[in-house]
């Protein structure tokens, strides 16, 4: 025979309800280096790793990459939602950046993982693409950009 009596329990001790941890709740905890996030927990500035280039000049209707491997890589950095949350504006970045009026420097901290950037990174934004989904948990986050961080020069060469 065994008594009925109460155990001890968070709820019994503290009188409160744990709380569910969730990705929208502690996304925090789900932006480590490496991670592949759903589409649906995106953010302008985040930078990804792993883009195929195969995949990249099929996004990007062979625009990029011009003359790449095209069983190599680049980098990702996403640029803004579009149509409500349904997807994600996303652009290459390259390690060689003629022409290009955006870049992140090589050392660059980056937000949430503590990532330094390996490379001079430039982000080819000239060249946009809605990701979809199903390429998006393929890529392996890296942190977000500082908005800060992001070098400009103006077409006048001034920057």
């Amino acid at each position: 025979m065994t008594r009925n009596t109460p155990r001890l329990t968070f709820a019994a001790i503290w009188e409160k309800q744990p709380g569910t941890m969730t990705a929208q709740t502690d996304l925090e905890r789900i932006l480590v280096e490496g991670a592949r996030l759903p589409l649906a927990h995106w953010r302008s500035n985040f930078f990804f790793m792993g883009g195929l280039n195969r995949t990249l000049s099929t996004l990007t209707r062979g625009q990029f990459p011009a003359k790449a491997d095209p069983d190599g890589t680049h980098p990702v950095f996403a640029l803004h939602p579009v149509a409500g949350g349904a997807g994600f504006a996303a652009c290459p970045c390259s390690s060689s950046g003629r022409n290009n009026l955006k870049w992140v420097n090589r050392n660059t901290k980056l937000l949430h993982t503590g990532y330094l950037m390996e490379k001079t990174s430039y982000i080819i934004d000239r060249i946009r693409f809605n990701i979809p989904a199903s390429e998006a948990s393929k890529l392996r986050f890296k942190g977000e950009v500082p908005q800060s961080a992001i070098q400009t020069i103006s077409q006048t060469g001034s920057q």
